[in-house]
């Protein structure tokens, strides 16, 4: 789940993103390849396992039989993974459009030049609005690893375990692995994003200063989206079991 959802948040990135054009042309990459990779192999891998090593949810034996013809990928499992890919993706892609676009003044106007492939003159916003773009596809990754864990329950009441509102901590730790996991990719950030001539010369991308807000905004967005979501899909029944209805499980 986790994987496909930062397959298609790529996806929908990076194939809208090839509409910001430079002043000849050529397509301006929100992502480079090489943050690309650190996001599918450095930030997702980790999640990924951490996961698989999640225990099972505390109300898998009120659910009824699922029957083995319908496979591995359900209809619930399809339809939030396009929901949480297509809103991370939107995220992100407008986290690069802020910093490149409306900070500016200038609205939707040509890039500079040759930013693909090096710090060339005038690239400064784009490596700005390109870091940013990786920060917050990076946090919007490792928070969607914890809002995975449960299909309807919110993150902040995903455990009847531990009622109250201390009980998204041990939610989150209860799992320390992927709590670890999370923690590293988190701080592993910081040092891609602010170490000279490793930003520019092989991420492709700058430090941020004031583009810190933009990303922590996106953060809250997604996680806010994500909940609207789990919130309406307990509302309406949507994909939820029958019996976890009717025992007031959600």
């Amino acid at each position: 789940m986790h994987l496909l959802t930062s397959n298609l948040a790529q996806v929908v990135l990076l194939l809208i993103g090839l509409a910001f054009k430079d002043a000849d042309g050529h397509s301006v990459f929100p992502l480079s390849p090489l943050e690309i990779l650190w996001a599918n192999l450095i930030t997702s891998s980790p999640l990924a396992l951490g996961l698989g090593l999640e225990e099972a949810t505390p109300d898998i034996l009120k659910r009824s039989p699922r029957s083995l013809k319908k496979g591995v990928f359900t209809t619930d499992l399809v339809r939030d993974q396009m929901i949480y890919g297509t809103c991370m993706g939107t995220v992100s892609l407008m986290a690069f459009m802020v910093v490149a676009y409306a900070a500016s003044g200038n609205g939707y106007h040509d890039l500079a030049t040759g930013c693909n492939e090096d710090a060339a003159m005038g690239c400064e916003r784009v490596f700005r609005a390109r870091a940013t773009t990786f920060a917050t596809l990076s946090f919007l990754l490792l928070v969607t690893s914890w809002e995975v864990k449960h299909f309807h329950k919110s993150l902040f009441n995903m455990d009847e375990r531990w009622p109250g509102p201390l009980s998204f901590f041990k939610t989150i730790y209860r799992n320390t692995f992927l709590f670890w996991s999370v923690v590293a990719g988190f701080v592993m950030i910081f040092p891609v994003v602010y170490i000279p001539k490793l930003n520019t010369e092989v991420f492709k991308h700058r430090g941020l200063t004031w583009e810190w807000g933009v990303v922590f905004g996106g953060v809250v967005l997604y996680i806010g989206l994500i909940e609207m979501w789990k919130m309406a899909k307990r509302r309406t029944g949507l994909g939820v079991d029958r019996n976890l209805i009717a025992a007031g499980e959600v």
